[in-house]
């Protein structure tokens, strides 16, 4: 199923951008998880929109409200469904793409699939509004994945000629929600701040790249070939609108790498084997070996943009202009960092729970 993704923790999505709510369902978290809402309401707002000039200006209070899978503050082995309710709606912004669909976005793709029936108001289903569960059931995942001394950090590493000078060494789970580009220094989130206030002026947008790392991963998670770590961090990034890429590790430098040079030799440490550098990524055969999980993500410019676009009249099958009127992230990857954050936490919960790391019900002495 396209809504469906996971197998021992399955995360299914539904809603729309300007429908009544948005929400998901995680079927397979063990029983006995106490579920600290006020982190649920942290994660949301680190993705909620209307933060800065560089977000969207759509204002949503973006509360979750958990209506199964839950009793008395614990999880209790059902399906946890969340709701999020959509408030701040214009769909008359949209009747104009109804018959001209966006270049860059999916609106074209979608006439084909499902024609004059699909949901056009705000994106429907491939809005970035539908990000928001997703972070919902992320950070239940993250405190799932707390139990078990495992984080998650994310950050922004470039947008446009802007490159942070940190790296995944750096930076702590926390750590990038102190800058407003979210980029982890001060020298490059203020280049940042300069190329998007530009940006903001001309009408336009830019693309942007997110850098991850899980750290201490338990060893032996993932499977050889179709269900490795890589397959199934990249089946959960590419549910994120806009994103159009993923390496792990060194990535694409290793067409430029000698063997000599790539390879991560091992040493013994404290009895553990670790390696002397990461340039896998902390994946071998598709199966974690222990050292932390890196891995990047590119997220394209936002679609939506002011300047005048040609595209095509599905009403009259020819040539016409676009121009789009709304309220549009001037750089989608900015919000997306909470999101690959947290939904980096629940594939590693699934892999995990495949693995058996986890147990189904978590003991009663433990929060």
């Amino acid at each position: 199923m396209a809504f469906v993704a996971g197998k021992s923790l399955k995360l299914s999505i539904f809603g729309s951008s300007h429908g009544d709510l948005v929400g998901c369902s995680l079927d397979g978290l063990p029983a006995g998880l106490k579920i600290d809402e006020d982190n649920i309401r942290k994660w949301l707002s680190r993705r909620r929109p209307s933060q800065s000039e560089y977000t969207t200006q759509r204002k949503e209070k973006d509360v979750a409200e958990i209506v199964s899978g839950m009793t008395d503050g614990y999880t209790d082995g059902g399906p946890v469904t969340i709701l999020i309710r959509n408030e701040d709606r214009i769909s008359a912004h949209y009747e104009e793409m109804r018959f001209k669909p966006r270049p860059g976005h999916g609106d074209l793709t979608l006439f084909y699939k499902y024609g004059e029936h699909r949901n056009y108001k705000g994106g429907g289903f491939l809005s970035g509004r539908m990000t928001a569960p997703l972070v919902a059931a992320g950070a239940i995942t993250t405190q799932l994945l707390d139990r078990y001394g495992v984080t998650v950090s994310s950050y922004i590493e470039k947008i446009g000629d802007a490159r942070t000078s940190m790296t995944e060494n750096d930076v702590g789970p926390d750590f990038a929600y102190e800058y407003k580009t979210r980029m982890p220094d001060a020298d490059s989130d203020a280049i940042a701040d300069g190329i998007l206030k530009a940006l903001l002026k001309d009408g336009d947008s830019i693309g942007g790249s997110i850098k991850t790392v899980v750290r201490s991963p338990p060893r032996g998670i993932g499977e050889p070939f179709y269900d490795s770590v890589e397959s199934s961090l990249s089946r959960m990034m590419f549910s994120i609108p806009g994103l159009k890429g993923i390496e792990f590790g060194a990535g694409f430098r290793f067409s430029g790498l000698k063997g000599s040079e790539a390879n991560d030799v091992y040493f013994l440490e404290n009895g553990d084997v670790k390696t002397r550098s990461n340039n896998n990524g902390g994946i071998l055969g598709g199966i974690t070996n222990g050292m932390p999980i890196v891995f990047s993500v590119v997220m394209k410019p936002t679609s939506s943009i002011r300047k005048e676009q040609s595209t095509v009249n599905l009403k009259t099958w020819k040539e016409d202009a676009l121009r789009i009127v709304g309220r549009h992230d001037p750089c989608i990857a900015i919000r997306a960092v909470p999101v690959v954050q947290t939904l980096t936490s629940v594939a590693i919960a699934d892999l995990m729970l495949q693995n058996q790391n986890i147990p189904r019900v978590l003991d009663d002495g433990e929060e």
